[in-house]
């Protein structure tokens, strides 16, 4: 092979080395598939009864994967009965109460997770501040659907 031939060569495959990919068009995302869809809860058991007869609620944050997969994270167990109630701009907010006292539950999602956070709460002394209780992941571009009543509707 001659030198001229053997640089154009060369010079050929390093421009294709260099080259990048086309962006995706609406048409290829479209191909693709709509997002998948995920499904998350505060899920509440009986957890009986403590010593003073006091009625228990374990809570644990749920999450269905599209193929039907469940991921329970274990928040714990509260004294009393807890009932979900107005979202609001949260996906999921829920209170346990017993006798002057209880917790606030509120689950939003952040990004690639779905955070569930527990506040203490007293009638006497307030609301506690918000702390992380556990988190489930789930892709960014997921849509979710909210299992509770009153729930946000289905969000990306």
């Amino acid at each position: 092979m001659t030198r001229a031939a053997l640089a154009i060569l060369t010079a050929s495959l390093l421009g294709c080395g260099a080259a990048t990919p086309p962006p995706e068009t609406a048409e290829e995302e479209e191909a693709e598939g709509p997002p998948p869809s995920y499904a998350v809860a505060l899920r509440f058991a009986d957890a009986g009864a403590d010593e003073n007869e006091t009625p228990q609620t374990r809570v644990m944050l749920v999450r269905i994967a599209p193929d039907g997969e469940r991921v329970a994270r274990d928040l714990g167990t509260e004294v009393g009965a807890c009932y979900h109630q107005d979202a609001g701009d949260a996906l999921i907010l829920a209170r346990c109460w017993w006798a002057g006292a209880g917790a606030r539950y509120e689950v939003r999602r952040e990004g690639d997770a779905v955070i569930a956070r527990r506040a203490g709460v007293d009638e006497m002394e307030g609301d506690q501040a918000l702390e992380e209780a556990a988190r489930v992941e789930v892709p960014e571009n997921a849509r979710l659907e909210v299992l509770a009543p009153g729930g946000a509707p289905d969000v990306e």
